[in-house]
């Protein structure tokens, strides 16, 4: 679980300096025509643009959740290295965005996905991991579930 998030957070923080550095703040670079660009966003919510001007709630919030993470570690990922690695991404990508809240007041996002004048929200490397995460965790822990309840059954 360390290693993954140590990755993730390094990554997370090389993207997003990449991004202070070289793009203007609201500006936007395109990657694949409109569809996918780069830009600098300052982002003083939650992901995809919610609780906007919470940064204190939100920095208490993370930290709940690395706690909650590292807990949950313990507890239930011992037999599983996949379920270690989803909460190693989910780790990296709170600290990530942590460290943004804590040190700037806002969390900086870059990737811009959308069509024309639809958009989804920007978000970034902390923000994809801690979704895919989530996702991945979920069907693994069902899938685990349902296997103990399959061989309790046979």
């Amino acid at each position: 679980m360390a290693a993954v998030a140590v990755v993730v957070f390094i990554a997370d923080r090389l993207t997003k300096a990449w991004v202070t550095e070289n793009i203007p703040v609201n500006t936007a670079r395109p990657v694949i025509g409109d569809y996918v660009r780069i830009v600098h966003a300052q982002n003083t919510g939650a992901a995809f643009g919610l609780l906007p001007e919470r940064t204190t709630l939100l920095s208490v919030l993370s930290v709940v959740a690395v706690l909650a993470i590292v807990y949950y570690y313990r507890r239930i990922a011992s037999n599983s290295a996949l379920v270690s690695a989803t909460l190693g991404m989910q780790l990296g990508g709170a600290f990530g965005n942590l460290l943004d809240r804590v040190t700037q007041g806002y969390v900086v996002d870059f990737v811009d996905v959308g069509l024309g004048d639809i958009r989804f929200w920007a978000f970034n490397v902390a923000d994809s991991s801690i979704v895919v995460g989530i996702f991945v965790v979920t069907i693994a822990l069902w899938y685990e579930e349902r296997r103990a309840s399959t061989t309790k059954i046979a």
